[in-house]
């Protein structure tokens, strides 16, 4: 008899032989695997996760069908998830855009997402941090194996990497791929189908994902995109001015009203409806320390010369 998935999943709903029964609680009783660091919270999230997958990839016809592992000992809950996540992560990988390569596929990825409106900071297991922006997911290891460092991303983040020049830290994105040794930089990946770096310390070395041969060195200052034809271009710009988001400030240099506007929506979750389209045009600099809604509007107002209305998650602005 194997340890499956399938076998667990009737294991939860109660629905094993005897002879099952025993056997999987045999091999719990035998798990050693033990993540202490892992809250009550966060073992159940990773429970319910894992069982959801088990769910669709099984076919279970309802998710209240199954018994929580949270309401089990913390290691065999543990353990459980571990073989659920190392089961899943193939399938769960293929069905994505950004696709692990065959050598990672052994290690358990754990995706990080923030949502309009909320940022987030990751510390990693070597010391590295990452500043994630709105609407960003990203895929970390439990831990890092093999000679590589190796995270996947979409959306907007900063990293400050720990140096280690035994062990280089690779960030993947769709078409990109970014690898240093310890440095800080920025990345975005637009919905236009461009990634951009911009570099505020140390040096990195920035390519196409299968295209190495091709990539840049940047180092402080250095701002980089991808573009959706493949090509890269860079310039020189004032990395902590455009990375200032990271450490909440709004910053905009001679951009168009539109353009701050699609950065305000999700930054505070919101939609804004500009009646007079003459304001779209017009171009700002401004910068604002952790701004409330209330405070950047009423300045703004000044500044542009509008009149506004906030109508619970709607602003009219005219």
């Amino acid at each position: 008899m194997k340890i499956t998935p399938e076998l667990l999943e009737r294991y939860e709903l109660g629905k094993c032989t005897p002879q099952e029964q025993r056997f999987v609680e045999e091999w719990l009783d035998d798990v050693d695997y033990t993540p202490d660091d892992v809250s009550s919270e966060s073992s159940k999230a990773m429970s319910n996760s894992v069982w959801k997958n088990v769910s669709v990839k099984t076919g279970a016809k309802k998710a209240g069908q199954v018994i929580p592992l949270h309401r089990r000992i913390t290691r065999y809950a543990a353990a459980v998830v571990l073989l659920s996540a190392l089961s899943f992560s193939v399938y769960y990988l293929a069905s994505s855009d950004l696709i692990f390569s065959e050598s990672q596929v052994a290690e358990v990825y754990q995706k990080v997402q923030t949502q309009r409106g909320e940022k987030r900071t990751v510390k990693l297991p070597d010391g590295s941090k990452i500043r994630m922006n709105y609407e960003t997911e990203l895929r970390v290891p439990e831990k890092f194996e093999g000679d590589e460092r190796v995270v996947y991303l979409t959306g907007h983040a900063h990293f400050d990497i720990a140096k280690n020049p035994q062990k280089p830290f690779i960030i993947y994105t769709k078409d990109s791929k970014t690898k240093v040794l310890g440095t800080s930089f920025d990345i975005n990946t637009k919905e236009e189908g461009e990634t951009e770096i911009i570099v505020t310390s140390g040096r990195v070395v920035f390519s196409q994902k299968d295209k190495e041969d091709n990539g840049v060195i940047l180092t402080v200052n250095d701002r980089a995109v991808l573009k959706a034809d493949q090509h890269i271009v860079t310039n020189t710009v004032k990395a902590n001015n455009l990375t200032a988001w990271k450490e909440n400030r709004l910053a905009f240099y001679d951009q168009t009203f539109a353009e701050i506007i699609e950065v305000i929506e999700p930054w505070y979750d919101v939609k804004v409806t500009v009646k007079d389209a003459k304001l779209l045009s017009q171009q700002y600099t401004f910068i604002y320390d952790n701004p409330s809604l209330e405070m950047l509007l009423e300045r703004m107002s000044k500044i542009a010369k509008f009149d506004y209305a906030i109508e619970g998650q709607n602003i009219i602005i005219e």
